[in-house]
C-alpha cells in the first residue's frame, strides 16, 4: 500500500466528525480512524516498517479537512498505549508546523507553545462540534 484514495480519507474524516467531533470534540483513537478507512492499523504498519504510511494518511487527513473547510479534526486523533496515550503522533506537529511537545529535546517555550496550539485545535473542533450539532455549522 502506497497511496490513499480521497473515499479512504474522507470515510475517515466522516468517522472522526461522528464519533468524535461532534461528541463535545471528544479525542479517538487512531486505529479506529483506519480501520473505519479500511486501512491496516498505525501498529500493524509501524511493525511492517510503514510508519512513514501512518504520518502520510494523516497529513493527507489533515488537508482534505482544509480542503472541505472543516476544523482541525486531526488534533482529535490519538494513540491510546505506548509513550504517548491519549496525544496525537509527532507527525501531527510536523503537518501543523509545531515543535513535538511530548518529544525528548525540545525547549520549554516550545513545549509550552505546541501543547498550546494543539489544545487550541481541540477548541476549535469542538465548538464546530457543537455548532454543528445544533445544526449552524
Amino acid at each position: 500500500m502506497e497511496d490513499f484514495s480521497d473515499d479512504q480519507v474522507d470515510t475517515a474524516i466522516g468517522f472522526v466528525i461522528s464519533n468524535g467531533a461532534q461528541d463535545r470534540g471528544q479525542t479517538i483513537a487512531y486505529f479506529r480512524v483506519f480501520e473505519a478507512a479500511g486501512l491496516p492499523s498505525p501498529q500493524a504498519l509501524h511493525a511492517g516498517g510503514e510508519s512513514h504510511l501512518v504520518t502520510k494518511f494523516m497529513a493527507r487527513f489533515h488537508h482534505r479537512c482544509k480542503e472541505q473547510q472543516l476544523p482541525p479534526l486531526d488534533a482529535l486523533v490519538v494513540h491510546v498505549a505506548g509513550p504517548r496515550p491519549g496525544r496525537p503522533g509527532a507527525g501531527y506537529f510536523r503537518v501543523n508546523a509545531q515543535a513535538d511537545p511530548f518529544a525528548d529535546r525540545v525547549t520549554p517555550e516550545q513545549q509550552i507553545k505546541g501543547y498550546n496550539f494543539w489544545q487550541e485545535q481541540i477548541r476549535e473542533c469542538r465548538e464546530w462540534g457543537e455548532r454543528n450539532r445544533r445544526g449552524r455549522a
